[in-house]
């Protein structure tokens, strides 16, 4: 195979970040050999990923989906990490790879940002429950998506299942990367779109660390850094000619342990007090009205399934392609102090910061 060319969405961002820090930094040959573009916004920007041997597209916005599809084109790769929950976009890409495919004759392959909050259950609300956690990625997980659509529908499942059918329509082979809560500090230090540095946040304006409920449900985690080990391995199989499973049998979970609500709380009040950054351990509890207001943006189901609920799942997929998760849950443990430092020190020059739609899986 040539040389091929990859366009990444996302670069400045924490999860498109870390897979830009990943690819550039690769010992595989063949991902050493791409000529990676990214789509940004901004002339600043833009110059600091071209000093990095990146050739930067400027753009303004994901629902310009004339412009995505031509750039996508002109590319062999497309690994989408702006956004899981925009549909246009993401069908915009792969139809342009899809012209690309039918004025070269190449094989073209689409990789999308997805998270686990779409097979997360419902346990405050009761409008879903969910016995077979943990869920395997060796599973009809197409169909699990496309039911539970059918009962409640949720832009990051629904764009899941546009994904997939689109490449099966115009013959691109897509890959989903569906992660779970994802912690570690990546390229971007503020780390503002993750469930801990947003409780950290909300904790500094409240005084005590938010839990919602009981928070005895459990979700899984995993390290940035390994998540985006992920992505580059998928990217050497894919350059290296190797068919592995893609389309309706292409979703990847990607977990590496897993916590309660109440742990994860806990754990940051704990890291707070020791950093003398909060007076006191004891929780606050939140209503599921509250943490609608407070952590969902005034969206109920993103408030119980993005902060309440229970997302249990096993990367089998991911493990046999070879992909080794490196951090340890010593690591998870560990890292509740260095995302308090790297947020209080963002503070002396930010003093807020909007919470935003966490990239939570």
């Amino acid at each position: 195979m040539g040389d091929y060319k990859i366009l990444l969405t996302g670069p400045t961002g924490y999860v498109g970040g870390a897979i830009l820090a990943a690819l550039l930094s690769s010992e595989y040959g063949l991902v050493k050999k791409c000529t990676i573009s990214c789509l940004v916004r901004g002339e600043d920007k833009a110059r600091i990923l071209a000093s990095q041997g990146v050739r930067p597209i400027l753009f303004n916005s994901l629902d310009e989906t004339d412009v995505l599809a031509r750039v996508a084109s002109e590319h062999d790769v497309v690994i989408h990490a702006a956004s899981g929950f925009h549909i246009l976009s993401a069908r915009a890409l792969i139809l342009g790879l899809a012209q690309r495919r039918k004025e070269t004759g190449k094989e073209v392959h689409y990789i999308h940002t997805s998270g686990t909050s779409n097979v997360a259950d419902r346990p405050i609300t009761g409008e879903y429950h969910e016995k077979r956690f943990p869920l395997s990625d060796k599973d009809d997980i197409y169909s699990y998506e496309k039911m539970r659509d059918m009962k409640v529908p949720y832009a990051q499942r629904t764009t899941d299942i546009v994904v997939i059918e689109t490449g099966l329509e115009v013959n691109v082979k897509t890959y989903i990367l569906m992660s779970c809560s994802i912690y570690g500090i990546s390229t971007n230090p503020l780390l503002q779109l993750a469930h801990v540095p947003i409780l950290i946040r909300l904790s500094l304006e409240a005084g005590q660390v938010a839990v919602v409920g009981d928070g005895k449900a459990t979700w899984d985690h995993v390290h940035i850094t390994d998540v985006s080990r992920l992505y580059e391995l998928i990217l050497a199989k894919i350059l290296d000619g190797v068919d592995i499973p893609n389309g309706k049998k292409g979703i990847y979970f990607v977990e590496a342990g897993h916590h309660s609500w109440l742990e994860l709380s806990q754990r940051i009040a704990e890291a707070g007090v020791t950093l003398h950054a909060l007076k006191t351990t004891a929780l606050q509890t939140l209503s599921l009205e509250e943490a609608t207001k407070k952590l969902g943006n005034g969206w109920a189901l993103l408030g119980e399934i993005g902060w309440a609920s229970n997302s249990r799942t096993k990367g089998d997929l991911a493990r046999e392609l070879g992909w080794k998760p490196q951090k340890t849950r010593a690591d998870f443990e560990a890292h509740f102090v260095d995302n308090w430092k790297a947020i209080l020190a963002s503070t002396k020059n930010r003093r807020s910061a909007p919470l935003g739609k966490a990239e939570m899986g």
